[in-house]
């Protein structure tokens, strides 16, 4: 049998261990691919160490998305082929039931039914050389154009996932060109994605957050009279007050999408971008605040403001955003504003860990290349 090298958890309070482990084979509905970098989001330890109590069958190999080529495919694959470039999406859906959903390597998700996903075909993510995605996960990628015209890296296409998943959120309220958006916070990884996305898509956008030199930073990267920057304080008055003036007419945004982390206490960030909407608004919750929040019912009600939860993105948003990437739309890499990127072998899987663990706000990338 085959092997390949792979990163194992055994122990959620052990370091990752490098092993040869049976190589997969592709079997109807799936194809292997090889890993050539595989994107590690900043809180990537936490998750691996129970801080984050994602829900994980152990042992198991972690990941996130990666970029990759084709190595084998299941015997009903009638597009992708061997050694085509292609992006892998981590987000598994049940094919007999969408909404049961996980994020392959990194969560089981809350519904039950999708710890039974990743307990079994689905436990072994992209931190090896090797691995297996759902054939509608993978994604042709132009290498001629994105590579060749556009000068992107491999390392450069990892960046894909901070502006897809923003970009769910802002695909499901239908944004258009010419309307307001409001991003809090802004100065994260998925705030910064965010905020380029929404540019992206034509529409004017006021980025959020406490850090005024990471707001700064966002503002010399866009360089764009259609961004706006606010610093805000936590106090639910003020912050609503610093929108108002931000969007600059009685009308008020069309869009607030929250991005709230989990160590955020209260709703004091999300009513003041509620209330900072105009009527008809819509406002996306896409952040990990994993509590109970308080809504302004009436102005919500009197408004008729649609509140709207989003995790992830579909499929039909990952074609469009691919499309934006290919067409220079929404720009990559350096062009994008991210201008520290540190890569690592498999078998430097902690030191990987701990330099992703470091990055702050946007402009940073650590990516694992086996």
């Amino acid at each position: 049998m085959s092997t390949h090298k792979a990163a194992v958890i055994h122990a959620r309070d052990k370091p990752l261990v490098v092993e040869n482990v049976p190589r997969p084979v592709a079997s109807t509905g799936d194809a292997i691919v090889r890993i050539l970098a595989a994107d590690i989001v900043p809180y990537m330890r936490e998750v691996i160490t129970n801080q984050r109590p994602y829900p994980l069958s152990i042992p198991m190999t972690p990941g996130n998305t990666a970029i990759a080529r084709i190595h084998e495919v299941g015997p009903d694959c009638v597009t992708l082929t061997p050694g085509q470039l292609v992006f892998c999406d981590i987000t598994i859906r049940a094919r007999d039931n969408p909404a049961v959903t996980m994020l392959y390597g990194i969560h089981g998700a809350i519904h039950p039914a999708a710890q039974k996903l990743m307990d079994g075909v689905w436990r072994n993510g992209t931190y090896a050389e090797y691995t297996r995605f759902p054939l509608e996960n993978l994604y042709p990628l132009d290498e001629e154009v994105l590579l060749e015209r556009l000068g992107y890296s491999i390392t450069d296409l990892c960046l894909l996932t901070a502006y897809l998943v923003p970009f769910g959120g802002l695909a499901e309220v239908d944004v258009k060109p010419g309307e307001v958006v409001i991003v809090a916070p802004a100065t994260g990884r998925f705030g910064g994605g965010a905020v380029g996305a929404a540019l992206a898509m034509g529409a004017t956008v006021i980025a959020a957050g406490r850090n005024r030199a990471a707001l700064d930073k966002l503002e010399h990267i866009h360089g764009t009279q259609r961004l706006t920057t606010v610093q805000i304080t936590g106090d639910e008055a003020s912050d609503t007050q610093s929108f108002q003036t931000a969007v600059g007419h009685p009308d008020g945004a069309n869009v607030y999408l929250d991005l709230s982390p989990p160590t955020i206490k209260d709703s004091s960030l999300l009513v003041a971008g509620i209330r900072a909407l105009g009527s008809f608004g819509r406002c996306v919750l896409m952040g990990g605040h994993l509590g109970n929040i308080q809504l302004p019912y009436g102005e919500i009600m009197f408004k008729g403001i649609r509140i709207q939860g989003r995790f992830m993105y579909d499929r039909p948003h990952v074609f469009r955003l691919i499309q934006m990437v290919r067409s220079g739309l929404l720009p990559l890499g350096e062009k994008g504003g991210v201008t520290h990127t540190e890569e690592f072998g498999l078998d430097e899987i902690e030191r990987a860990l701990d330099a992703a663990g470091k990055l702050s706000g946007w402009g940073g990338q650590v990516v694992l290349k086996p």
